[in-house]
């Protein structure tokens, strides 16, 4: 049955275990679940800690219960982490059951992803969140996401329905709702089809290009040109110039607030630093002649994590691994008994900005090469919890929706991307790629894929390893919107066309023997034009580094990868350093213990936390003096969330001089012994506020580690402490294969701005027994057991069991759940 034509309805459940201690009949209401069926305690918007009982939000893990729209029972077993396994007699009704154990883990994390992506958080939470509402109603994430499910085949649409019917089916069960909901006074609004489309949007949208070219152009409208030059190099042209005037700055200025005020609720922290690490060693250099598959994904640390494990199985496939909590498949993470996938960033340039010009007598015409033409126009309302409502104007140009300034005033920015400016197909990957034998056969599944544009690594049971960019790249009439926003009427900045698939870069058993990419550079040159900025090459110079250094690793080995915390600038900087100096005082004390160490950021590590303190403080001495204070001020406060990647390019490029023309001289012909006295004196002065005067107590990890926050935990910052889940404390940094990054800014704390969420390692020549972890739980319920039961496995690179096999998987399951069809009788 075609699930669009299934009516959901769960009518009861018959017992509940929590996910420890005994089984006990919990009398629930029947019907649509409802804020009502809360304590009435949790109903005010005002309320004690005491007043909590996260437990009592616990759904069922075991039992039965019974639903209209099966086509035959859908059993969901739950391992000792809690992580879900869904077995289904067919492919609908396994599609059911992941959307109904989502909704069981993660159904606060559903809501707020689809309430920030149509700009409804702020009926969440309140006006701190009608910034963000008012950019996320600019980018109608909704309309595009609409559309894609009209574009979508009948296969491919029926998937995505059954989907909505199994969260539809946990709403109406009558199970507690989280607490989140009567903490906000609300109750889920049913599960629309297009819900899945629209939360897999907004946490790509704000993975792009838009915001990088928005820092550069206003960094170079507050430095000008020839001091921009300086920074950028070679790569900057002179003649992408934006257009002249104190219009297009104050533009500028007034895009960059929309960004900064919206950053924390609209989710730009979590998605600007993303990357990933990923590689794959050929069974030509394995210990056991077949391949190995290593991830590792660096998001901001969302709560709950940003991917939810779960494994389904049906007739038509067996897949286990990692998606997002409200949508089908798995696009980035898994296997299927044959084939493994994994995904890293490719940095890739898919987002243009434009600047219109707007007729201010007549805001509703924009100025094209053909004449003044109108603009798209509606007026909208944002409803905000405990105030007014906000009325907005959202407006769209032929390059897409405008994202800031008002036409009113002449000016706006006008945001054209892949994945809104027109419907997208790239959704029909999903079945294929879950059905391929072999790496081949999942690159051609890969086809139709839009976004976002992503290095997909792969390997199968045959032995083979690939490589493949997949996503449309667009192709542009000139190279002026490469790096910043470009004049949107005069004609020449328009797209043109999409790169063939055929013409991406993609590889088969490379000779090398293995596969690593971590963000950085694909292609040499402009064939095709894929981006201008990748990620540092530090991480993907270690990896390269550790698998070329044998000429066969274990599996083990190869798995091992992930926790290394060596950095290669590290390194170059503790060579500099000895061949600098001696120094005076603290200075001299803080460049004798950097010159001899070997650059391993371990968490024990004293010189880990003083190199720390001295990169912070030499970017400062080496870009301050040319930006000026104020610009450097703005730089490293992340007003713009770009802006921190931009530092970590320019001491990459300057890093990669040390052996060359920067030997002995800084990148203005400084000596280095003029330069470095003050940041070591600086830097040793930071460490010993820290961690005190004796090196012997100093750690990395005393200051380094997590630090996730609940999306409430600024709405009602008195529950913070239950909302948020404990800390975990890391060795590492950016440059390092275990990402860990931290701000620039002087004085700030050494809190974890990104970091790996989802680890998987797949040994081929055993499977079945495949493993993964994510910093948290694959439960997104507060002070449950499941909520952060993975952390610390995470925290020492360990990773949970993979249970795969059907007979496994019996024998781990804690807990059974039995979703029956109504229709075949209690």
């Amino acid at each position: 049955m075609h699930p669009s034509s299934r009516p959901i309805l769960a009518t009861f459940w018959l017992n509940r275990q929590p996910p420890s201690g005994p089984a006990r009949a919990l009398p629930l209401p029947a019907g649509p679940a409802r804020i009502a069926a809360l304590p009435p305690e949790l109903v005010p918007l005002t309320r004690t800690e005491s007043a909590l009982d996260f437990a009592a939000a616990t759904p069922a893990y075991d039992g039965e219960l019974k639903a209209e729209g099966l086509g035959a029972p859908v059993t969901i077993r739950r391992d000792g982490v809690g992580i879900a396994h869904v077995q289904a007699k067919d492919e609908v009704d396994a599609w059911f059951g992941q959307g109904f154990a989502a909704a069981q883990d993660r159904l606060w994390q559903m809501e707020y992803d689809r309430r920030r992506a149509c700009g409804r958080w702020a009926e969440a939470a309140g006006p701190v969140a009608v910034a963000a509402d008012t950019l996320a109603r600019r980018l109608s994430l909704a309309a595009a996401a609409r559309a894609d499910i009209e574009a979508m085949s009948p296969e491919t649409q029926a998937m995505f329905e059954a989907y909505a019917a199994g969260v539809n089916a946990f709403l109406a069960s009558g199970q507690p709702l989280p607490v989140e909901y009567g903490l906000c006074g609300l109750e889920p609004e049913p599960w629309e089809v297009w819900h899945s489309v629209v939360v897999f949007k907004i946490r790509h949208v704000l993975m792009g290009t838009w915001q990088a070219k928005l820092a550069r152009a206003q960094l170079l409208a507050r430095i000008g040109p020839e001091r921009y030059r300086q920074l950028e190099g070679p790569s900057f042209d002179s003649s992408l110039i934006l257009p002249p005037g104190h219009e297009v700055s104050l533009l500028l200025g007034e895009a960059a607030a929309d960004i900064e005020a919206s950053a924390e609720q609209l989710g730009f922290l979590a998605e600007i630093e993303a990357g990933s690490n990923s590689w794959a060693v050929h069974g030509a250099r394995t210990t056991t002649g077949l391949p190995v598959l290593c991830n590792d994904s660096h998001r901001a640390l969302d709560v709950p994590n940003a991917y939810w494990q779960v494994h389904l199985s049906c007739p038509q496939f067996d897949v286990i691994g990692a998606t997002f909590a409200g949508f089908p498949a798995f696009p980035h993470f898994g296997h299927n008994g044959r084939v493994g996938w994994n995904i890293t960033h490719t940095s890739a340039d898919y987002q243009d900005l434009y600047i219109e010009q707007f007729d201010e007598k007549e805001p509703l015409s924009y100025r094209t090469p053909g004449g003044w033409q109108p603009a798209g126009h509606q007026s909208e309302r944002i409803a905000i919890r405990g105030a007014d409502p906000v009325d907005i104007d959202v407006w769209r140009t032929n390059h897409g929706p405008v994202v800031h300034g008002d036409p009113r005033s002449g000016l706006g920015l006008s945001l054209r991307y892949t994945a809104t400016h027109r419907p997208c197909r790239g959704f029909e990957a999903l079945r294929p790629m879950l059905q391929a034998k072999t790496v081949a056969e999942l690159h051609e599944a890969q086809r139709p894929w839009v976004d976002p544009v992503n290095n997909l690594v792969s390997a199968d049971i045959e032995g083979n390893i690939g490589y493949l960019v997949r996503g449309e790249l667009p192709i542009r009439s000139s190279k002026a919107n490469r790096q910043l926003p470009a004049p949107g009427w005069t004609g020449e900045h328009e797209w043109i066309g999409t790169v063939p698939f055929e013409q991406l870069p993609q590889a088969i058993n490379p000779p090398e023997g293995f596969i690593a990419t971590a963000n950085q550079r694909v292609v040499e040159g402009d064939e095709p034009y894929i981006g201008s900025y990748f990620a540092t090459p530090a991480r993907a110079e270690r990896i390269v580094e550790l698998l070329s250094g044998r000429e066969t690793l274990t599996p083990g080995e190869i798995a091992a990868i992930q926790g290394d915390t060596t950095s290669g600038p590290a390194r170059a900087w503790a060579g500099l350093l000895a061949r600098s100096g001696p120094y005076a005082a603290e200075a001299e004390r803080a460049r004798a213990m950097l010159a001899a160490w070997d650059g391993n950021l371990l968490p024990g590590s004293g010189e880990a936390l003083l190199y720390a303190c001295f990169r912070r403080e030499v970017a400062r001495a080496l870009y301050e003096p040319v930006v000026g204070a104020e610009t450097w001020a703005w730089v490293t406060s992340e007003a713009l969330p770009p802006l921190s990647r931009m530092i970590s390019q320019w001491i990459a490029s300057l890093v990669a001089r040390f052996d060359g023309d920067c030997e002995s001289v800084d990148p203005w012909g400084h000596p280095w012994d003029d330069v470095l006295p003050t940041p070591l004196a600086a830097a040793w002065s930071a460490t010993v506020a820290l961690c005190g005067p004796h090196t012997g107590g100093w750690r990395w990890d005393a200051v380094h580690g997590t630090r996730g926050r609940h999306n409430l935990s600024a709405t009602f910052p008195d529950l913070a402490s239950r909302l948020d889940p404990p800390r975990a404390m890391v060795g590492g940094d950016a440059d390092t294969i275990q990402c860990a990054s931290y701000r620039w800014r002087q004085g700030a704390d050494f809190n974890l701005t990104a970091t790996s969420v989802y680890r998987q390692t797949i040994d081929f020549s055993d499977i079945e027994h495949a493993s993964y972890v994510v910093p948290g739980g694959a439960s997104g319920l507060p002070e449950t057991a499941h909520y952060d039961d993975q952390l610390q496995t995470w925290r020492v690179h360990q990773r949970e069991p993979m249970h795969y096999l059907q007979e496994e998987v019996e024998a781990a399951a804690m807990h059974e759940l039995v979703i029956r069809p109504s229709q075949h009788g209690a």
